[in-house]
């Protein structure tokens, strides 16, 4: 499984807006094949730093989701929302294990 994590800066006076704009791409990518979840929060910390976090069944389906045409009108349609570059890290996942809680 593959994981990818983006932490994208908005300005404050925009987040009604990105909302939306987040909440489009969250369902359009959900829709994709080998997308597992695909999932936007925002920080309680820090209010304006929408957090979306992908899981991808492999590298193809990675690529498959990089070469839409929603990601493309998604990322058109947040730069203006966004108060800096945003940051993405990628995971390899080998296995999936449920934890206990404390």
């Amino acid at each position: 499984m593959i994981v990818i994590h983006s932490e994208v800066p908005i300005s404050d006076e925009s987040k009604p807006e990105a909302s939306k704009i987040l909440k489009d791409m969250a369902l359009k990518s959900r829709e994709e094949p080998g997308v597992i979840d695909y999932r936007v929060t925002f920080d309680i910390e820090t209010p304006v730093t929408a957090r979306i976090i992908e899981q991808y069944d492999d590298w193809d389906a990675v690529k498959s989701h990089e070469s839409s045409s929603h990601l493309e009108s998604f990322q058109q349609a947040i730069e203006p929302h966004m108060s800096a570059e945003p940051t993405l890290y990628q995971y390899e996942v080998t296995e999936k294990i449920e934890a206990e809680g404390p």
